[in-house]
């Protein structure tokens, strides 16, 4: 259920590295003129690198401000989000990335105009966060996943290849390449429930979008009080790679092999310890606890379906809570089968450069 506080004062965090270098700062006089124009007074602060957000978030907390507005992309807004969550402080969304999973997931538009229209409408959504630990490290806030394998092994490097570094391209390659077949993975949730696979990758997500639009976990909401767990049991790296391509661009695919799970805690252990990744922020390797946090972010939104995130009601029709495993024997087989075509090696550079 969404509430109502129109905003008058804020405090606009925006990342100069967002979009094109030719329309970026247009983008930001346009957004401030906006704003202006919608009845809000804005003071801008910059974010480069995007980890300065977070100590300009708990400032401007501390200064008083009840309205943060993030403009930037995904790890920009995820950035600002860690910086403020748990505090009654509302979040205004200003898209400008490449991928904008959580702006597509909540339905507020890329175009700046139409965003800045939904934060002055005021209404906001009190919405899930996750908590991620791994060992004795501090619990990482996270909004969109937590992933365990081979997606965070290369994760580092692939951010790298995507931003214009090639020369980190073959890095990449070979920790795909050389990552241990199938390491086995122990998953329980909400203390009960245990489930044990050989398993390359697991993904628990906050959002029915991530990476490069992947509709990993349709059915996810973030305001269920619920996380949405994806296992990939016995997946060949090449089942993996042309699982992914199928599922860019908001694309769907019903593989029966993938067990999906939901839960509101849960603890994954692997053999050997694996990469584990939140949220884009490497925790480490080894038993990763996760909880979620429920309510814990309060965001300036349109109503709830105007997204790709569905209705609560729909989702748990979906996928039953609190744990429900479910795979579709009767395409277990025709959407197993190994990727026919380019050989595992060539399709990792192409998904890696283009995300294609």
């Amino acid at each position: 259920m969404s509430k109502k506080d129109k905003p008058k004062h804020a405090k606009l965090i925006v990342n100069p590295g967002s979009g094109t270098a030719s329309g970026r700062g247009k983008l930001l006089e346009q957004a401030a003129r906006c704003l202006k124009k919608q009845g809000i007074d804005v003071d801008v602060a910059v974010a480069k690198p995007k980890e300065r957000a977070i100590p300009i978030v708990r400032q401007a907390i501390k200064d008083g401000y009840k309205t943060i507005i993030a403009m930037g992309g995904d790890d920009t807004i995820e950035a600002i989000i860690r910086g403020m969550a748990g505090s009654k402080v509302r979040l205004g969304m200003i898209p400008v990335g490449t991928a904008n999973n959580l702006a597509k997931g909540l339905g507020i538009p890329e175009d700046v105009e139409q965003a800045c229209a939904i934060i002055a409408a005021g209404k906001f959504r009190k919405l899930d966060l996750g908590l991620a630990r791994v060992g004795k490290r501090k619990k990482l806030p996270f909004f969109e996943l937590v992933t365990v394998g081979i997606a965070a092994a290369i994760y580092p490097e692939a951010l790298r290849v995507r931003k214009g570094r090639l020369d980190r391209l073959k890095t990449a390659i070979q920790k795909a390449w050389h990552h241990e077949i199938r390491p086995k993975i122990t998953l329980q949730m909400d203390g009960e429930s245990e489930v044990t696979v050989e398993s390359m990758q697991v993904i628990v997500s906050n959002v029915p979008l991530i990476g490069l639009n992947m509709l990993v976990t349709p059915h996810a909401s973030t305001d269920d009080g619920l996380l949405d767990v994806a296992l990939f049991p016995n997946f060949t790296k090449a089942e993996l790679l042309a699982y992914s391509t199928r599922v860019m661009n908001q694309g769907t695919t019903d593989d029966g092999k993938i067990q999906r799970y939901r839960a509101s805690s849960m603890t994954i252990r692997s053999a050997p310890k694996q990469a584990v990744m939140a949220d884009g922020v490497m925790l480490g390797k080894g038993k990763v606890k996760i909880k979620v946090w429920p309510g814990a972010l309060r965001v300036y939104t349109p109503p709830v379906g105007s997204g790709v995130e569905k209705p609560q009601d729909q989702a748990e029709v979906d996928l039953p809570a609190p744990v429900a495993p479910a795979v579709d024997k009767k395409n277990a087989k025709s959407n197993g089968e190994p990727h026919q075509g380019k050989p595992v090696d060539e399709q990792l550079v192409e998904i890696i450069r283009t995300g294609n």
